[in-house]
């Protein structure tokens, strides 16, 4: 191994923690398993964030699978952001699954399968070329998808199985691209800015874009953008509700990852300003944007609309990214950041209401204020945040999004802002009906059963923790926008 050894620490720990959780007969009881799980939990994730801020090295390179192709870990800008944002994430929802699962058996499988997800997140976000990107990204949707299956229902099983067909489907058609740029590269390791040979530059022009076009649909699957976005309103109502949050404001958030690498960090920007590419994949991604907001507004399961809603809200974050442009960058990293906080604390709360109340469906929530008064305040102030009401950090990232679309030299500069507005309007009818009915069910509701249901800490303080990073963030958002504004500097000419 070369260089320094203390980026295993955040990637062998938990998956280590993991394997102990799993096989060790104590762990079946549930007080033993929580006491072990919620020390790993943070000792894990201090690690993380002591290795983006505070690694005295930079890389480490594991081995080489041939002379040019290392696997690799490293560190940069955008690596120490994802690794920070899954440690404070992962963390809160794993301590709030600590009370939902008091409904659930097997605990001690969950937890296991959830820790090893942490420890290859942090090898994901610490991927210094594709081939490592890769080989961790593979390993993700393997160690995710017990997650989804948990329950081992009828339905669970399908959702699983279609979770998988989908992400080795996208994840091919990566490795698929991955073939092409070993040879139109000058390395596989990232980058800012590309890695094209002249050659590569000159000449094949036909061939880069279709492989970039296949590669951006391949890690598209796993953020959701449509024509394979299938997976995840089948997948999020089976799992639990602390795998769903992870699922929507992690998860998906890794299949981004992957898009930004490729384009920004090994084919360049450059290679895709102007060409058919880009058209392409805006118009995918705003199709995505609008499509989900109008499934998630005709939808009544609760867990199946917030689903629809992540399909609708990650593609803002892919049309950012398709602007190419540097606010547009800048806004999809705020979008990344505050769609995580409010997608993880929406599907808190509709755990806790499932867990608490056993209501599934939007229509059986009228008076919900009544008997959860705290979650249903939670809700609604993040579904301001998902809509994109100031002070809270939705506003500003969405605010960048269309700014970054109107620096564009086409009918999307005007088409993008447009549907964003759109969608915003199709999310506070799918996202506030709920909080209306909730806290004025009308004078012709049956309040009878509506007595109130106690949440414990391990599930309101996690909620209110990350309610309070999004309205923060949205009142002082400078020196995150100053931190991504010297990224995007770096990777767009």
């Amino acid at each position: 191994m070369e260089g320094s050894l203390f980026l295993l620490v955040p990637v062998l720990l938990p998956i280590l923690a993991g394997l102990g959780s799993g096989l060790i007969p104590a762990f079946r009881e549930k007080k033993p398993l929580r006491i072990w799980t919620g020390f790993f939990l943070a000792l894990s994730s201090a690690a993380m964030i002591c290795a983006a801020w505070a690694t005295p090295g930079d890389s480490l390179v594991l081995w080489h699978l041939t002379a040019s192709i290392p696997i690799l870990l490293s560190l940069d800008s955008l690596s120490r952001f994802f690794l920070t944002l899954v440690a404070v994430m992962w963390l809160l929802a794993g301590f709030y699954s600590f009370e939902y699962m008091d409904h659930e058996e097997e605990e001690h499988r969950f937890q296991a399968f959830y820790l090893v997800t942490q420890g290859v997140l942090s090898g994901l976000a610490m991927a210094g070329s594709l081939v490592t990107f890769y080989l961790f990204y593979e390993a993700m949707t393997l160690m995710t998808l017990p997650l989804v299956l948990h329950t081992r229902t009828k339905e669970s099983v399908a959702a699983a199985v279609k979770y998988l067909v989908y992400s080795v489907f996208g994840a091919s058609a990566a490795l698929l691209g991955i073939f092409y740029l070993s040879h139109a590269c000058t390395t596989l390791s990232f980058v800012p800015g590309g890695a094209l040979t002249p050659e590569a530059q000159a000449g094949g022009k036909d061939a880069l874009l279709w492989i970039s076009f296949l590669m951006i649909l391949g890690f598209g699957t796993k953020a959701g953008m449509f024509p394979l976005h299938g997976w995840l309103p089948t997948a999020h109502p089976v799992a639990p509700a602390p795998a769903s949050a992870v699922l929507s404001g992690i998860i998906t958030k890794m299949g981004v990852l992957g898009i930004i690498r490729v384009v920004f960090y090994s084919v360049g920007a450059a290679s895709l300003r102007g060409t058919w590419v880009q058209t392409a994949w805006m118009i995918l991604s705003l199709i995505t944007v609008f499509m989900g907001s109008m499934l998630a507004l005709k939808e009544d399961l609760f867990k199946k609309r917030l689903a629809y809603s992540s399909v609708s809200q990650v593609s803002y974050v892919l049309f950012a990214l398709s602007t190419l442009t540097a606010v547009g960058f800048q806004g999809a990293l705020l979008q990344v950041l505050f769609h995580s906080a409010v997608k993880i604390t929406l599907f808190m709360t509709a755990g806790a209401v499932i867990c608490k109340t056993g209501l599934t469906q939007v229509s059986g929530l009228r008076g919900l204020g009544r008997r959860m008064p705290l979650v249903l305040v939670l809700f609604t102030v993040v579904s301001l945040g998902l809509i994109g009401i100031p002070p809270t950090g939705g506003f500003i990232s969405k605010w960048m999004i269309a700014s970054g679309a109107m620096e564009l030299p086409s009918a999307f500069a005007y088409i993008g802002p447009a549907v964003l507005l759109l969608s915003a309007i199709l999310t506070a009818a799918y996202l506030l009906t709920i909080s209306i009915r909730g806290f004025f069910p009308g004078r012709d509701a049956d309040l009878s059963a509506c007595t109130p249901v106690r949440v414990g800490p391990l599930m309101w303080a996690p909620m209110l923790l990350l309610t309070l990073l999004v309205l923060v963030g949205g009142m002082f958002p400078g020196e995150l926008i100053t931190w991504f504004s010297s990224l995007s500097a770096a990777i767009l000419p």
